[in-house]
Protein backbone atom coordinates (compact mmCIF):
# COMPACT_ATOMS: atom_id res chain seq x y z
CA UNK A 1 0.00 0.00 0.00
CA UNK A 2 1.34 3.15 -1.01
CA UNK A 3 2.01 5.76 2.02
CA UNK A 4 0.36 8.95 2.00
CA UNK A 5 2.10 11.95 -0.32
CA UNK A 6 4.45 14.36 1.68
CA UNK A 7 3.10 18.09 1.51
CA UNK A 8 5.64 21.06 2.82
CA UNK A 9 3.42 23.74 3.64
CA UNK A 10 5.97 26.91 4.20
CA UNK A 11 3.69 29.53 4.91
CA UNK A 12 0.15 30.05 7.41
CA UNK A 13 -2.77 28.85 6.02
CA UNK A 14 -6.50 29.24 7.53
CA UNK A 15 -6.37 26.17 10.07
CA UNK A 16 -9.49 24.88 8.44
CA UNK A 17 -7.39 24.49 4.96
CA UNK A 18 -4.32 22.92 6.76
CA UNK A 19 -6.43 20.18 8.83
CA UNK A 20 -7.98 19.42 5.82
CA UNK A 21 -4.69 18.89 3.76
CA UNK A 22 -3.74 16.96 6.60
CA UNK A 23 -6.29 14.27 6.79
CA UNK A 24 -5.59 13.36 3.17
CA UNK A 25 -1.90 13.66 2.85
CA UNK A 26 1.51 13.58 5.33
CA UNK A 27 1.56 17.41 5.95
CA UNK A 28 4.67 19.05 7.93
CA UNK A 29 4.42 22.99 8.22
CA UNK A 30 7.90 24.47 7.99
CA UNK A 31 9.34 27.49 6.90
CA UNK A 32 11.29 27.07 3.59
CA UNK A 33 14.63 28.70 5.33
CA UNK A 34 14.47 25.86 8.17
CA UNK A 35 16.60 23.10 8.25
CA UNK A 36 13.41 20.92 8.81
CA UNK A 37 12.79 22.23 5.34
CA UNK A 38 15.63 21.06 3.69
CA UNK A 39 15.60 17.31 5.25
CA UNK A 40 11.94 17.09 3.74
CA UNK A 41 12.61 18.65 0.46
CA UNK A 42 14.16 15.63 -1.25
CA UNK A 43 10.99 13.32 -0.59
CA UNK A 44 8.44 15.69 -1.04
CA UNK A 45 5.42 15.61 -3.47
CA UNK A 46 3.86 18.69 -3.18
CA UNK A 47 5.09 22.14 -1.77
CA UNK A 48 2.05 24.82 -0.53
CA UNK A 49 3.50 28.41 -0.35
CA UNK A 50 2.64 32.07 -0.18
CA UNK A 51 4.32 35.05 -0.68
CA UNK A 52 7.47 34.67 0.60
CA UNK A 53 8.50 31.70 -0.98
CA UNK A 54 10.87 31.32 -3.82
CA UNK A 55 10.63 28.24 -5.73
CA UNK A 56 13.66 28.34 -8.03
CA UNK A 57 15.92 25.57 -10.25
CA UNK A 58 18.05 25.22 -7.04
CA UNK A 59 14.98 24.19 -5.29
CA UNK A 60 13.48 22.43 -7.84
CA UNK A 61 16.84 19.97 -8.12
CA UNK A 62 16.48 19.02 -4.20
CA UNK A 63 12.86 18.24 -5.02
CA UNK A 64 13.64 14.85 -7.31
CA UNK A 65 9.90 13.81 -6.66
CA UNK A 66 8.07 17.02 -6.51
CA UNK A 67 4.82 16.78 -8.71
CA UNK A 68 3.04 19.85 -7.75
CA UNK A 69 3.64 23.60 -6.38
CA UNK A 70 0.38 25.38 -4.72
CA UNK A 71 0.33 29.13 -4.27
CA UNK A 72 -1.96 30.46 -2.22
CA UNK A 73 -2.93 33.45 -3.75
CA UNK A 74 -2.57 35.34 -7.24
CA UNK A 75 0.58 35.84 -8.66
CA UNK A 76 3.53 33.27 -9.68
CA UNK A 77 6.44 35.53 -10.26
CA UNK A 78 7.83 33.87 -6.47
CA UNK A 79 7.73 30.64 -8.98
CA UNK A 80 10.13 29.43 -12.01
CA UNK A 81 6.83 28.24 -13.61
CA UNK A 82 8.96 27.19 -16.54
CA UNK A 83 11.50 25.15 -14.92
CA UNK A 84 8.48 23.27 -12.95
CA UNK A 85 6.87 22.95 -16.60
CA UNK A 86 10.58 21.51 -17.67
CA UNK A 87 10.03 18.95 -14.54
CA UNK A 88 6.79 18.05 -14.72
CA UNK A 89 5.28 19.72 -11.96
CA UNK A 90 2.32 21.64 -12.00
CA UNK A 91 1.70 25.11 -10.77
CA UNK A 92 -1.88 25.50 -9.29
CA UNK A 93 -3.04 28.72 -8.05
CA UNK A 94 -6.07 30.75 -6.83
CA UNK A 95 -6.47 33.44 -9.47
CA UNK A 96 -10.02 35.02 -8.48
CA UNK A 97 -9.48 34.37 -4.43
CA UNK A 98 -8.77 38.15 -3.35
CA UNK A 99 -9.96 40.34 -6.21
CA UNK A 100 -12.51 41.68 -4.41
CA UNK A 101 -10.67 42.63 -1.64
CA UNK A 102 -8.05 44.40 -3.44
CA UNK A 103 -10.79 46.63 -5.38
CA UNK A 104 -12.64 47.14 -1.80
CA UNK A 105 -8.81 48.37 -0.92
CA UNK A 106 -8.53 50.82 -3.80
CA UNK A 107 -11.79 52.16 -3.43
CA UNK A 108 -11.16 52.99 -0.10
CA UNK A 109 -8.12 54.29 -0.02
CA UNK A 110 -9.08 56.61 -3.08
CA UNK A 111 -12.20 58.08 -2.09
CA UNK A 112 -10.85 58.77 1.50
CA UNK A 113 -7.96 60.76 -0.30
CA UNK A 114 -10.74 62.69 -2.71
CA UNK A 115 -12.45 63.23 -0.22
CA UNK A 116 -10.46 63.87 3.20
CA UNK A 117 -12.59 64.49 6.28
CA UNK A 118 -11.29 66.32 8.70
CA UNK A 119 -12.83 65.49 12.08
CA UNK A 120 -13.89 67.48 15.30
CA UNK A 121 -12.35 66.01 18.15
CA UNK A 122 -13.00 68.79 20.60
CA UNK A 123 -15.32 71.97 21.16
CA UNK A 124 -14.16 74.42 18.35
CA UNK A 125 -15.27 78.69 18.27
CA UNK A 126 -17.23 80.00 15.60
CA UNK A 127 -13.27 80.33 13.52
CA UNK A 128 -12.24 76.92 13.68
CA UNK A 129 -15.46 75.76 12.60
CA UNK A 130 -15.25 77.73 9.35
CA UNK A 131 -11.95 77.38 9.15
CA UNK A 132 -12.44 73.03 8.96
CA UNK A 133 -15.53 73.50 6.31
CA UNK A 134 -12.78 75.14 3.99
CA UNK A 135 -10.45 72.68 4.77
CA UNK A 136 -13.05 70.06 3.34
CA UNK A 137 -13.60 71.44 -0.05
CA UNK A 138 -12.34 68.92 -2.69
CA UNK A 139 -11.32 69.69 -5.92
CA UNK A 140 -13.47 67.81 -7.82
CA UNK A 141 -16.58 65.17 -7.27
CA UNK A 142 -16.16 61.70 -8.52
CA UNK A 143 -18.20 62.23 -11.74
CA UNK A 144 -16.17 64.78 -12.84
CA UNK A 145 -12.76 62.34 -12.42
CA UNK A 146 -11.17 60.05 -14.49
CA UNK A 147 -9.77 56.80 -13.24
CA UNK A 148 -7.33 55.19 -15.36
CA UNK A 149 -6.43 51.54 -14.89
CA UNK A 150 -3.50 49.60 -16.30
CA UNK A 151 -3.91 46.63 -16.80
CA UNK A 152 -8.20 45.09 -17.18
CA UNK A 153 -7.68 41.49 -15.99
CA UNK A 154 -9.71 40.18 -12.89
CA UNK A 155 -8.93 43.17 -10.51
CA UNK A 156 -8.86 46.10 -13.03
CA UNK A 157 -12.51 45.15 -14.60
CA UNK A 158 -14.15 44.59 -11.08
CA UNK A 159 -12.55 48.13 -10.01
CA UNK A 160 -13.44 49.54 -13.25
CA UNK A 161 -17.10 48.47 -13.09
CA UNK A 162 -17.27 49.59 -9.43
CA UNK A 163 -16.10 53.52 -10.01
CA UNK A 164 -18.01 54.01 -13.29
CA UNK A 165 -21.12 53.15 -11.02
CA UNK A 166 -20.09 55.75 -8.81
CA UNK A 167 -19.64 58.41 -11.70
CA UNK A 168 -16.39 57.76 -12.85
CA UNK A 169 -15.07 58.55 -16.17
CA UNK A 170 -12.73 55.02 -16.57
CA UNK A 171 -9.77 54.57 -18.86
CA UNK A 172 -8.12 52.00 -19.17
CA UNK A 173 -5.53 49.92 -20.96
CA UNK A 174 -4.30 45.99 -21.51
CA UNK A 175 -2.27 44.38 -23.51
CA UNK A 176 -5.41 41.92 -24.42
CA UNK A 177 -8.33 42.46 -26.05
CA UNK A 178 -11.47 43.17 -23.63
CA UNK A 179 -14.84 41.73 -24.59
CA UNK A 180 -16.59 43.00 -21.64
CA UNK A 181 -15.79 46.60 -20.58
CA UNK A 182 -18.93 47.47 -18.31
CA UNK A 183 -18.78 50.77 -19.86
CA UNK A 184 -15.32 51.76 -19.52
CA UNK A 185 -13.12 52.89 -22.67
CA UNK A 186 -9.95 51.51 -23.54
CA UNK A 187 -6.86 53.88 -24.53
CA UNK A 188 -3.48 53.49 -25.31
CA UNK A 189 -0.82 53.59 -22.49
CA UNK A 190 -0.21 57.37 -23.26
CA UNK A 191 -3.74 59.09 -23.35
CA UNK A 192 -4.59 57.08 -20.60
CA UNK A 193 -1.36 58.88 -18.22
CA UNK A 194 -2.45 62.53 -19.43
CA UNK A 195 -5.85 61.76 -19.32
CA UNK A 196 -6.39 60.74 -16.00
CA UNK A 197 -6.43 62.36 -12.25
CA UNK A 198 -6.24 58.45 -11.19
CA UNK A 199 -3.81 56.02 -12.08
CA UNK A 200 -4.10 52.36 -10.44
CA UNK A 201 -2.29 49.91 -11.56
CA UNK A 202 -3.34 46.17 -12.05
CA UNK A 203 -0.69 44.18 -14.05
CA UNK A 204 0.46 40.68 -13.09
CA UNK A 205 4.12 39.47 -11.93
CA UNK A 206 5.77 38.54 -15.05
CA UNK A 207 9.08 39.73 -15.29
CA UNK A 208 8.73 41.97 -18.32
CA UNK A 209 6.89 44.16 -16.07
CA UNK A 210 10.10 44.84 -13.82
CA UNK A 211 10.34 49.14 -14.25
CA UNK A 212 7.18 49.33 -15.97
CA UNK A 213 6.38 52.51 -13.99
CA UNK A 214 9.81 54.52 -14.43
CA UNK A 215 10.82 58.17 -15.44
CA UNK A 216 9.59 58.31 -19.03
CA UNK A 217 5.61 57.14 -17.61
CA UNK A 218 5.69 59.22 -15.32
CA UNK A 219 6.47 62.35 -17.14
CA UNK A 220 3.54 61.69 -18.60
CA UNK A 221 1.28 62.18 -15.62
CA UNK A 222 -0.51 64.89 -14.23
CA UNK A 223 1.15 66.63 -11.69
CA UNK A 224 -2.06 66.19 -8.79
CA UNK A 225 -2.34 62.90 -10.47
CA UNK A 226 -3.65 60.18 -7.45
CA UNK A 227 -1.33 57.20 -7.96
CA UNK A 228 -1.80 53.41 -6.91
CA UNK A 229 -0.23 50.29 -6.93
CA UNK A 230 -1.50 47.26 -5.10
CA UNK A 231 0.21 44.90 -8.13
CA UNK A 232 3.43 43.96 -7.67
CA UNK A 233 6.11 46.18 -5.95
CA UNK A 234 8.77 45.80 -8.83
CA UNK A 235 6.76 46.99 -11.05
CA UNK A 236 6.98 50.75 -9.94
CA UNK A 237 10.91 52.09 -9.84
CA UNK A 238 10.81 53.68 -6.66
CA UNK A 239 13.81 56.22 -7.19
CA UNK A 240 11.65 57.14 -10.22
CA UNK A 241 8.44 57.59 -8.24
CA UNK A 242 10.13 59.64 -5.66
CA UNK A 243 11.50 61.94 -7.80
CA UNK A 244 8.42 62.64 -9.16
CA UNK A 245 6.48 63.26 -5.84
CA UNK A 246 9.13 64.80 -5.08
CA UNK A 247 8.67 68.07 -8.13
CA UNK A 248 5.24 67.53 -8.25
CA UNK A 249 3.79 68.27 -4.35
CA UNK A 250 0.31 67.94 -5.34
CA UNK A 251 0.81 64.45 -6.73
CA UNK A 252 0.15 61.75 -3.84
CA UNK A 253 0.86 58.00 -4.53
CA UNK A 254 -0.77 55.25 -2.34
CA UNK A 255 1.64 52.04 -2.17
CA UNK A 256 0.45 48.37 -0.78
CA UNK A 257 3.27 46.72 -2.66
CA UNK A 258 6.79 47.18 -2.60
CA UNK A 259 9.99 45.85 -3.76
CA UNK A 260 11.37 44.74 -1.17
CA UNK A 261 9.21 43.47 1.35
CA UNK A 262 9.93 44.58 4.14
CA UNK A 263 11.73 47.95 2.70
CA UNK A 264 14.58 49.08 4.18
CA UNK A 265 15.29 52.29 5.51
CA UNK A 266 16.72 53.10 2.67
CA UNK A 267 14.02 53.09 0.86
CA UNK A 268 13.41 55.97 -1.88
CA UNK A 269 9.89 56.43 -0.73
CA UNK A 270 10.44 55.86 2.60
CA UNK A 271 9.88 59.50 3.76
CA UNK A 272 8.07 61.27 0.93
CA UNK A 273 5.73 63.37 2.49
CA UNK A 274 2.96 62.63 -0.38
CA UNK A 275 3.06 58.93 -0.53
CA UNK A 276 1.37 56.79 1.98
CA UNK A 277 2.94 53.13 2.17
CA UNK A 278 0.83 50.07 3.23
CA UNK A 279 2.07 46.54 4.26
CA UNK A 280 0.66 44.37 1.74
CA UNK A 281 -2.80 44.35 2.75
CA UNK A 282 -5.21 44.75 0.16
CA UNK A 283 -6.14 41.11 0.11
CA UNK A 284 -6.51 40.94 3.78
CA UNK A 285 -10.17 39.80 4.26
CA UNK A 286 -11.21 36.91 5.63
CA UNK A 287 -13.06 35.93 2.55
CA UNK A 288 -9.82 36.29 0.21
CA UNK A 289 -7.71 34.55 3.00
CA UNK A 290 -10.21 31.32 2.95
CA UNK A 291 -9.94 32.00 -0.68
CA UNK A 292 -6.43 31.76 -1.47
CA UNK A 293 -6.17 29.02 1.16
CA UNK A 294 -8.27 26.65 -0.76
CA UNK A 295 -5.51 26.34 -2.87
CA UNK A 296 -5.13 22.74 -1.11
CA UNK A 297 -7.62 21.25 -2.81
CA UNK A 298 -5.98 21.50 -6.31
CA UNK A 299 -2.43 20.17 -4.58
CA UNK A 300 -4.66 17.20 -3.59
CA UNK A 301 -6.09 16.74 -6.83
CA UNK A 302 -3.08 16.44 -8.40
CA UNK A 303 -1.44 14.33 -6.17
CA UNK A 304 -4.56 11.49 -6.90
CA UNK A 305 -3.65 11.86 -10.51
CA UNK A 306 -6.45 14.21 -11.02
CA UNK A 307 -6.80 17.75 -13.13
CA UNK A 308 -6.77 20.91 -11.12
CA UNK A 309 -9.71 23.50 -11.34
CA UNK A 310 -6.64 26.38 -11.77
CA UNK A 311 -3.62 25.87 -13.18
CA UNK A 312 -0.69 28.95 -13.47
CA UNK A 313 0.28 29.44 -16.85
CA UNK A 314 2.88 32.44 -18.12
CA UNK A 315 2.70 34.89 -20.36
CA UNK A 316 5.64 36.65 -22.20
CA UNK A 317 4.18 39.84 -23.71
CA UNK A 318 4.89 42.92 -22.01
CA UNK A 319 2.78 45.77 -21.35
CA UNK A 320 4.45 48.52 -22.89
Amino acid sequence: MRMSPLVIQTENLPQECSDWLAERVDLHICPSDSLRFKELLPRAEGLVIRTYTTIDSEMIKEAPFLKVVGRAGVGIDNIDVQCCNENNIRVVHTPSANSEAVVEFVLARMLAKLRPVPKITSQVDIVEWKNRREESVSPRQFNESTLGIVGFGRVGSRLGRAAQSLGFRVLYYDIKKITEEYGCTSVDMKTLLQESNIVSVHVDGRSENNNLINTGVLSKMNHDVLFINTSRGFVVNPTDLAAFLSQNTQAFAILDVHNPEPFTANYPLFKIENASLYPHIAAKTKTAMDNMGWVVKDVEAVLRGEEPMYEAVISFQPYI
